[in-house]
């Protein structure tokens, strides 16, 4: 399997569409637990650090279905990076301002969570003109999904990383930006 997996990294362009698809996801892997560590380090309650985690969670729900649509009709550098940037500007909205007043952080939260880029989806697009047999694809699917589950375990830990060394408004902040690079990596390649 390991072969496999080193035989579609060596593709042209295949590391760094994965690569940047993983980083551009690590805002989606790190949302949940950065907000309610940022919340909680605001003084707010668990009840409101879940209430806006789930908010964020039902946006990114709606919006994945709705940006892959747009990407369908306007291709991927159109749609990913303005919506990672959208996406980042909200939850930077969110760090700055806090939980007061509280209709602004849902709406911020909320808007994070919709114009998540739809990485995944877009990359799962790219693996068929990227690879030259099929075979490959489907060795690329399960390694996407291998790096995704990695990705959503190392990404509470980036977060706990960042809340330590700086704070819960820092974590939330740069791996958004973080987020942004990867999306911005993604879409200049010329697959995308």
């Amino acid at each position: 399997m390991a072969a496999g997996y080193l035989e579609i990294l060596r593709a042209r362009h295949a590391a760094r569409l994965l690569t940047g698809t993983l980083v551009g996801r690590l805002p989606n892997a790190t949302a949940a637990i950065a907000i309610v560590l940022f919340v909680r380090a605001e003084g707010g309650t668990y009840s409101l650090a879940g209430g806006l985690a789930a908010v964020y969670g039902v946006a990114n729900a709606v919006g994945q279905p709705l940006l892959g649509r747009l990407v369908d009709l306007h291709g991927q550098p159109r749609v990913q990076l303005p919506s990672a940037v959208l996406s980042a500007l909200a939850m930077a909205l969110f760090a700055f301002t806090g939980t007061d007043p509280l209709p602004l952080a849902y709406a911020a939260v909320a808007a994070a969570g919709l114009f998540t880029p739809p990485l995944e989806g877009g990359l799962r697009a790219l693996w068929p003109s990227v690879l030259r047999h099929e075979d490959q694809v489907h060795t690329a699917y399960a390694m996407d999904a291998v790096a995704q589950e990695v990705m959503f375990t190392v990404g509470p830990l980036l977060v706990t990383l960042c809340v330590s060394l700086w704070s819960a408004q820092a974590a939330l902040v740069v791996l958004n930006v973080i987020g942004v690079l990867g999306a911005l990596s993604v879409v200049v390649s010329p697959p995308s």
